[in-house]
């Protein structure tokens, strides 16, 4: 029997994502092929429930292309991450008595720079991953990896206890951004994976958790694009 986190169960509502099925112990939504028959981008357009923003500034960050051609392992947030950072972001234009900004607004190497911290050249299902422990990353510390933006992420598996038996649980993908506080790993923002190894043709797609602050960092997708804002 599969073991699910209870966020996991939004998506058997949705019934939208694929997951994988190789091993009991990864966290999956039900659906025995995680594969999909077309690109990352085509899947992101063929799930508008939860995607249609997020392939909407994919293709206006121009990385379209690269979704529908290269090899790539893509960390996705859903739509409400973006919806989250435009209102974020337009609650600080009404406190400076600017005007609100919609989607087309903001520059295309804003939203160029923010996917790209979500994109990983190569695919990666969630088995590819080391072992991570939060609490005892000397022991099991993930792996940094630069992403397609140069950012830096340290990815790795959790490995959940059941039944009071250690690490025999669900694993669940955990993606830190680590360089805020390199020194401190409890410091630094943190986001788990919701629903992992959806397999289009070219790529693998891992859902991050629904409210997942775009970014990481609390506040820098407005800055960066107020900044950019200002600038045009």
């Amino acid at each position: 029997m599969r073991k699910l986190l209870p966020i996991a169960g939004i998506l058997l509502i949705t019934g939208l994502l694929l997951s994988s099925c190789k091993k009991d112990y990864y966290i999956d939504s039900g659906i025995a092929d995680p594969h999909y028959k077309g690109t990352i981008y085509e899947y992101l357009v063929q799930n508008p429930d939860l995607f249609d923003t997020v392939a909407y500034v994919v293709e206006k960050a121009g990385l379209k292309e690269m979704l529908q051609n290269d090899s790539v392992t893509f960390f996705t947030p859903t739509d409400q991450s973006i919806v989250d950072a435009i209102d974020d972001l337009n609650e600080y234009r009404y406190r400076m008595v600017e005007d609100s900004v919609k989607l087309a607004d903001i520059p295309p190497k804003v939203w160029k720079k923010f996917l790209g911290m979500y994109m990983l050249k190569g695919k990666y299902t969630a088995n590819k991953f080391a072992r991570i422990d939060p609490v005892n990353v000397y022991a099991y510390p993930g792996i940094n990896y630069v992403m397609n933006s140069g950012y830096i992420l340290n990815i790795g598996l959790i490995y959940q206890n059941y039944n009071g038996v250690e690490a025999v649980g669900a694993r669940v993908l955990l993606l830190t951004d680590i360089t805020y506080d390199p020194v401190t790993f409890a410091n630094n923002q943190k986001v788990q994976v919701m629903t992992s190894d959806i397999q289009p043709t070219n790529g693998v797609l891992h859902v991050l958790n629904f409210r997942h602050n775009f970014g990481f960092r609390p506040g820098e997708f407005v800055r960066i694009a107020e900044q950019e804002l200002q600038n045009q």
